[in-house]
């Protein structure tokens, strides 16, 4: 009974202190995620105050539940609409700051310090997008234009679905490391083509159940009970279930004009309040989750000497260098030129790097503490930066 009260005792200390710390940065205009890892680290390795080894055995289920749920969340809040609006800009600049920092770490990772071509990639590729808090937090300081803040909005949208997929897919390119290269790439796309259709063909199938049972109470439920059985049965199946999630919310959170391309008999607005009422109580049950995995991870951080955070330092700054790179391209000939480099120092990572970068732990790859701890430094240096220098680089340049 000890040992019950003990974990339960942790889990309740780690949710009153996402809370505290979320609120604390809402009002500060910080990312929360640099508040709520900070709180994690004083409570657990500086203060011992909260053990984690009481919630050890919980990492290998907390992982893939945090993907699920922000995969999920990540499509509901994603717009075809508003993505194809703005697509010209915000693709060019989530696509080439992808590409650019993804390849410009991964070859610094393994050139330097002979990391494995996959381990490398896999860690590049999840600091490869950009968070949309951090981007939130930004604008408010900046008080950019509209029309920058929504490009760096969609591309932050855009972000989350090349994390998801390229990290995701690197992750069983490296499970399958006892076979061909050959026989890898046959499993690495009938791995793909799995989640692809598991995960739009159930969201379609699911799209229309959920409208027809409209009037019932508890559709948010019902969807969640989806959510956790397309993601098993995706990966049941030998697909990866993250990606799977993340197409399933985006059918559901584009349903009115889908509705409209599948010829559906349904209710525009209808859809509208149906999309509202899953979104709003997913999106409490994913800050829970994600405050808590961020204070989680705190706990769990292991200094490890200076070497790691000057290494954590370094790779912020080519992070920073690409993303500079990658906006001065977007931004050329628009309105979005205005506000360079201001704007080209926001490359602060949230929740979707900080899930993707805890993978090695769950799988329990070699090195996962190591690797875990290279990547909260990562985090919370590209946050700190991404509010300072931009603020910075403003007021210099009026």
């Amino acid at each position: 009974m000890s040992e019950v009260i003990l974990v339960f005792s942790t889990i309740a200390a780690i949710m009153a202190l996402s809370f505290i710390g979320d609120m604390i940065s809402r009002r500060i205009l910080l990312p929360s995620v640099i508040l709520l890892i900070i709180t994690g680290i004083l409570f657990g390795p500086i203060l011992h105050l909260l053990d984690p080894t009481s919630l050890g055995v919980v990492v290998p289920y907390l992982i893939p539940l945090t993907i699920a749920f922000l995969g999920f969340d990540s499509g509901l809040k994603t717009e075809i609409s508003e993505v194809m609006a703005r697509s010209g800009r915000a693709l060019v600049l989530s696509v080439l700051g992808f590409l650019l920092s993804t390849i410009v770490v991964g070859v610094f990772l393994h050139s330097v310090f002979g990391m494995r071509w996959a381990y490398a990639f896999l860690l590049s590729s999840a600091w490869g997008g950009v968070s949309t808090a951090t981007v939130a937090a930004v604008c408010k300081h900046l008080q950019a234009s509209e029309e920058t803040c929504a490009t760096l909005t969609v591309s932050s949208m855009v972000d989350d679905l090349l994390v998801f997929v390229c990290a995701l897919t690197l992750l069983n390119y490296i499970s399958l490391g006892g076979l061909t290269p050959y026989e890898i790439s046959l499993e690495l796309i009938g791995n793909i083509s799995i989640s692809f259709f598991l995960g739009v063909v159930i969201g379609i199938l699911w799209l229309n159940i959920l409208y027809y049972s409209r009037k019932g109470e508890f559709n948010y439920t019902f969807t969640l009970a989806a959510v956790l059985l397309v993601f098993s049965a995706t990966e049941i199946l030998g697909g990866t279930g993250g990606i799977a999630i993340f197409l399933f919310g985006l059918i559901l959170g584009n349903s009115q004009p889908l509705a409209r391309l599948f010829r559906m008999r349904a209710d525009s607005y209808e859809l509208s309040e149906l999309k509202d009422s899953i979104t709003k109580f997913h999106s409490e049950l994913t800050f829970i989750l994600s405050t808590f995995f961020f204070v989680f991870i705190g706990l769990l951080y292991v200094y490890t000497g200076l070497f790691e955070v000057l290494l954590g330092l370094f790779i912020s700054v080519l992070l920073h260098a690409t993303r500079l790179v990658a906006v001065r391209v977007a931004s050329w000939r628009s309105d979005l030129s205005d506000d360079y480099p201001a704007i080209g120092l926001i490359v602060g990572k949230g929740a979707t790097a900080a899930a993707v970068s805890a993978l090695p732990l769950a799988a329990n790859l070699p090195n996962a503490e190591m690797l875990s701890g290279i990547a909260l430094n990562v985090i919370l240096i590209t946050n700190i930066i991404s509010i300072v220098l931009p603020v910075v680089a403003a007021r210099s340049s009026r």
